[in-house]
């Protein structure tokens, strides 16, 4: 084995050249200690990493909706009058997300950090599948 480079921005995954031109590719959690040798610079200094070899899996786009598809899943469900008095305790800059962003993100910060504070007309909780499932309906409220 030759010419050790990682192949992911992380570095948990390096690609090992053979005698016979073939590749090899080894897990930091693999089951062999061939990663950690090569860390060690048994097969000679780790080629840093290099983004056009990446293998890192492309991350999952986010889902978004509209101000619009956000706001009508919420009253279909019985939640946008308690999310709108939510944010009147909130900070300015929240306010002004909610009053004035053109889409909403299921991975936002500001989203993730109400949902505790939300519950079901019944008093439930909402869960993570809960907003998701909103998310959805959203996405699928035509206008």
């Amino acid at each position: 084995m030759q010419n050790p480079q990682y192949m992911t921005a992380d570095q948990s995954v390096i690609r090992f050249e053979l005698e016979d031109g073939a590749l090899r590719i080894v897990d930091r959690d693999g089951p062999s200690d061939l990663f950690a040798r090569a860390e060690a610079g048994e097969f000679g200094a780790v080629a840093p990493f290099d983004p056009a070899l990446d293998v890192t899996p492309p991350a999952e786009p986010a889902m978004a909706v509209s101000r619009l598809q956000a706001k009508a899943a919420l009253l279909q469900m019985g939640l946008l009058d308690q999310v709108e008095t939510l944010m009147t305790g909130l900070d300015a800059m929240s306010q002004l997300a909610w009053r004035e962003a053109i889409s909403f993100e299921r991975n936002s910060p500001l989203l993730n950090a109400l949902a505790p504070y939300l519950s079901w007309p019944d008093g439930a909780a909402l869960t993570e599948g809960d907003i998701d499932q909103l998310f959805l309906l959203a996405q699928s409220i035509e206008v």
